[in-house]
């Protein structure tokens, strides 16, 4: 496991898992191999003007090379709270998404909205399945 910092990282929606003789499925897929997670916690005066640096940096960071998901959430009952999800093809593409020249400008900005925590861990992921 690896904890982060705001210079690494960053909803998972349920989807019917189930078939018609209710075993689950799994993936078919290789499972990603890289599963980020985390929080930062933002004074509620600073969310409006961060959402558009948010939306910047999640835009760029889908287009990276190994990035198989990249979101921030507000947490609807923890306001100040944005959750983050990531999951990532392999170590070497998360080390350079952690490099990228949006997330030297995101955390410039970042550092300038009072962030009072943050907590991103990377964990490496093994078994996949569809719930």
């Amino acid at each position: 496991m690896i904890r982060a910092g705001l210079t690494s990282g960053h909803p998972i929606g349920y989807g019917s898992g189930m078939g018609s003789n209710d075993r689950p499925h799994h993936s078919t897929q290789e499972p990603a191999l890289i599963l980020v997670t985390g929080h930062i916690r933002v004074p509620l005066d600073q969310i409006e003007a961060l959402r558009p640096h948010i939306r910047t940096l999640v835009a760029e960071t889908r287009k990276e090379d190994g990035c198989l998901l990249y979101a921030f959430a507000e947490d609807i009952n923890d306001p100040g709270v944005i959750r983050i999800v990531e999951r990532w093809r392999d170590w070497p593409s998360l080390e350079a998404h952690g490099k990228a020249p949006h997330i030297a400008a995101w955390s410039q900005v970042a550092r300038g909205a009072g962030i009072t925590s943050r907590e991103v861990i990377a964990h490496a992921a093994g078994e996949e399945r569809i719930l």
